[in-house]
């Protein structure tokens, strides 16, 4: 068994096991279970000593590591409440929580929530400091005055465990940031500014400076979207313009997530064509580095930032084992930080099946596309765009209940306006700052650009029957399409390697000669055989 083999059975063995695991975690796994890996993995080893059943044993091998890596990654990472942590003391009553906030503020328009870095605790009718830790999301009723990432507060209110609401388990998605517990209409108080990364405390700055900036050149809901675009903020993007979002399947342009960040990377490609395409990687690279830290680098956009990179690598990479290994290498190493992600997190789950898309359904769709212009690599964002839909749609239905039929045409017709609307809303920002005519006078395209999008979406999605609702995903259904999905690929890649290998059989790949013999050699003529 080859090395790449190897690590393909190893990772494959963890994945699925990790993904079983979400209905049997545990902080500690039964003692046995342990020895009866462990004994296997030693047979195996030992088995690998005989020619004969090297293979098999070294497959043996592989699964049962995999295995066991993954009993020890969620062992590791299982929260188990204790008196110390914040939610032991979440009985719904009233209490007042100090602590530092430890992300982004989320303001939206009537209402802002911060995630809490609980340090004391104390109970409603009580003078005694309670030292707790654990993340709370505290809703700020009031919204001003208008806390920042590293403040210090008090927050008091009334403090749950989160839960269900109409079936979305809350509780699993804040469990992906660490949140446990959850304070709703609260009152928030600022008590110092010493907390946090100074870092990010700067990079917050400069991206709300930004979003300001985009408000001040565009009318909603272009500046809304804008920012959707390049920061994944939509807190603005009124709901009617989201509800058409979803309908016309075009949600996914206004998160920040590896998609996007592929749109960002072929936007650069496409802009340094005229160099050879070793030269133009860095530049791309370096300009992810820039963009992940400009919108905030919180976990989030560095993961998509990674999922982003990883598509860069599908559409520029020679072999696909080397992109499939690097995609799963990645979602190992993130996943041993926190299996969570696999689980509840809809974005990674997305993002993870839209890169396989790049990587496995971009060559398939290249001859389709040859005859669109490339123009600031607009043919290399659509296949981007195709690629993905093609593979995420499904999980997309499975997770959310609903399928656009308009997607694929709002998609093209939105894909190729994609890059142009983030270039030009970018410039105009930017140059905003240096001269605000000279950025309203680029903002007149970026709104052009924008509103293309829009109309697009609106008018697409009050078409009738553009979006239907399923009540409960078909399962088997969704697997049936994957696995013709699957069957497709890998027919064209393997007719794929039977054309290149042709290339270099003989005559027989070569175009029709007529050979002329002169004495003892043979002189092969291209065309017309002379009389």
């Amino acid at each position: 068994m080859t090395p790449s083999r190897f690590s393909l059975t190893f990772l494959g063995s963890f994945l699925l096991t990790t993904f079983l695991l979400q209905w049997w975690q545990r902080p500690f796994y039964p003692f046995g279970l342990w020895i009866i890996l462990t004994l296997c993995l030693c047979l195996a080893v030992v088995g690998m000593t005989e020619d004969a059943a090297r293979t098999a044993c070294t497959f043996l091998c592989a699964v049962f590591l995999g295995i066991m890596c993954a009993l020890f990654t969620v062992s590791r990472t299982m929260h188990v409440p204790s008196p110390g942590s914040v939610e032991w003391h979440a009985r719904g009553q009233t209490v007042s929580l100090r602590g530092i906030v430890a992300d982004e503020p989320d303001r939206r328009p009537l209402l802002t929530k911060y995630t809490l870095a609980a340090e004391t605790l104390t109970e409603s009718g009580s003078q005694r400091l309670i030292p707790v830790d654990g993340r709370v999301l505290v809703t700020d009723k009031v919204g001003w005055p208008a806390m920042e990432y590293g403040d210090e507060i008090i927050a008091q209110g009334r403090l749950t465990l989160p839960g269900t609401i109409n079936g979305f388990h809350y509780d699993r998605y804040l469990s992906i940031a660490g949140i446990t517990a959850v304070m709703t209409q609260a009152d928030v108080e600022r008590t110092g500014i010493s907390g946090g990364n100074p870092l990010f405390r700067t990079l917050f700055a400069i991206k709300e400076r930004f979003e300001a900036r985009l408000n001040r050149l565009l009318f909603e809901p272009h500046a809304s979207l804008a920012a959707g675009l390049l920061t994944g903020s939509r807190r603005g993007i009124p709901e009617h313009l989201s509800e058409s979002f979803m309908r016309s399947g075009l949600t996914h342009i206004v998160a920040i997530s590896g998609f996007n960040i592929t749109i960002v990377i072929t936007l650069i490609l496409g802009m340094l064509f005229w160099l050879p395409l070793r030269w133009r990687l860095l530049p791309a690279a370096l300009s992810i580095c820039a963009f992940t830290v400009f919108v905030g680098a919180s976990a989030s956009v560095v993961r998509a930032a990674i999922m982003g990179v990883l598509g860069l690598f599908a559409l520029t990479a020679g072999r696909r084992s080397d992109v499939r290994l690097a995609i799963l290498w990645t979602a190992f190493v993130m996943l041993i930080i926190n299996p969570r992600h696999l689980w509840y997190d809809a974005s990674f789950q997305l993002s993870f099946a839209a890169v396989i898309g790049l990587s496995e359904l971009s060559p398939l769709l290249k001859p389709f596309l040859i005859r669109v212009p490339n123009m600031l690599g607009m043919r290399e964002a659509l296949e981007a765009t195709l690629a993905a839909q093609l593979s995420a749609m499904p999980l997309g239905i499975l997770l959310f209940g609903n399928l656009s039929l308009i997607s694929p045409i709002a998609n093209i017709l939105v894909a190729p306006a994609i890059p142009l609307a983030m270039l030009i809303t970018t410039l105009a920002a930017v140059a905003s700052f240096v001269s605000f005519p000279l950025g309203q006078l680029l903002a007149y395209g970026s709104w052009a650009v924008l509103q293309w999008i829009i109309l697009v979406a609106t008018g697409l999605a009050h078409l009738p029957f553009a979006s239907l609702h399923f009540e409960q995903a078909s399962i088997p259904v969704i697997v049936a399409y994957y696995i013709a999905l699957a069957c497709v690929t890998i027919w064209y890649q393997k007719n794929n390697r039977r054309e290149a290998a042709g290339g270099f059989a003989g005559p027989r790949s070569c175009p029709p000669e007529r050979t002329v013999r002169y004495g003892r050699g043979a002189t092969p003529l291209k065309g017309k055989e002379s009389s």
